[in-house]
């Protein structure tokens, strides 16, 4: 896990707001280059590649699932995004927890 991701991750878990380059969170939610990725609501946690299947935005959202302790994991196969072994849509929000 990238050391951006690892303080990003720790931080939303305690509900704490960080900025680290281009990841940061208010506590509740998750930003990568301005795009949520990651929410925090009353109904759980959930994640979205926000449009952009990239290395970047699947790493942050696996780092963040990984330290909360929530077995998903978001991949690529032949250009396509998959979670936990299903494709999704990279635009679509998935409740985690």
């Amino acid at each position: 896990m990238r050391k951006v991701t690892n303080e990003i991750a720790n931080a939303f878990a305690q509900g704490e707001s960080k900025a680290v380059g281009n990841t940061w969170t208010d506590g509740q939610t998750v930003y990568l280059h301005g795009n949520k990725i990651t929410e925090r609501t009353e109904d759980g946690v959930f994640m979205s590649l926000a449009g952009w299947n990239t290395t970047t935005t699947r790493e942050r959202l696996n780092g963040i699932a990984r330290v909360l302790g929530l077995d998903v994991s978001f991949n690529q196969k032949d250009f396509e995004p998959y979670l936990n072994g299903s494709i999704v849509n990279p635009s679509e929000w998935v409740k985690v927890s």
